[in-house]
């Protein structure tokens, strides 16, 4: 069995850096080694990220994912991409964890068009030699239009109806107050015919990803250990 981590994209992906070292360690406390890769274009990979498209992510994650048992962890948009991979290519993952994801891409491109207005806001600038023909400014990031549109196009809850395998689903809601969300629920409550298993969690704590904060990860990277070692 392997076990890979899947990162978020833009600001999430360096936010959610400590978690993801923490839940690494967590994973070797028990012997077991979680693989943690960055996308081309992203972190110390190759490429630019104006060049990255839903495509090039694809590719990444097939290459990584191929020809083995897996439990895939992804958090954020890394958790979309587990799960498109997953219904697109009927993949043999034994156990999916959804952390915090993108469910809607649509309200997720709209939350980081509103993060970016707020920076140029606070900042005084607008960043215009990122919004070349053909690209616009994410989070500071050079982002290729279509890509853009690729995000919006995602959603999970639809592509659920296309679910056909039996592994089991972890789906853990991370947020500053307590109670469900109504995304997460309507998900998991499309997953429970064909799935083997769908847990959901509802954790209080920091959404890490928005910020770099001070934050007790053990509750969260010991769940997630738990759950992959069943």
């Amino acid at each position: 069995m392997r076990y890979l981590y899947c990162h978020p994209l833009f600001d999430e992906r360096k936010c959610a850096h400590r978690f993801s070292f923490q839940l690494k360690n967590t994973f070797e406390s028990a012997g077991l080694t979680l693989e943690r890769f960055d996308y081309r274009g992203t972190g110390e990979a190759e490429g630019e990220f104006a060049d990255v498209s839903l495509e090039s992510l694809r590719r990444d994650l097939e290459s990584r994912a191929a020809g083995d048992e897996l439990c895939i962890v992804g958090l954020r948009f890394g958790a979309s991409l587990a799960f498109d991979y997953c219904v697109r290519l009927a993949a043999p993952v034994k156990a999916l964890v959804l952390l915090a994801p993108v469910i809607d891409g649509a309200e997720y491109v709209d939350h980081l068009y509103r993060k970016q207005r707020i920076k140029d806001v606070m900042t005084g600038e607008s960043l215009a030699a990122l919004r070349d023909e053909g690209y616009d400014n994410l989070e500071g990031y050079k982002t290729g239009v279509k890509f853009i549109e690729q995000l919006k196009g995602l959603n999970l809850t639809r592509m659920a109806g296309e679910y056909t395998l039996g592994n089991s689903f972890l789906i853990v809601r991370i947020s500053n107050r307590s109670g469900a969300e109504p995304t997460i629920t309507a998900l998991a409550e499309s997953l429970k015919g064909p799935a083997k298993r769908v847990v959901v969690e509802n954790l209080e704590m920091p959404m890490f990803w928005e910020r770099i904060p001070n934050a007790d990860y053990g509750e969260l990277t010991r769940k997630v250990l738990q759950f992959c070692c069943v």
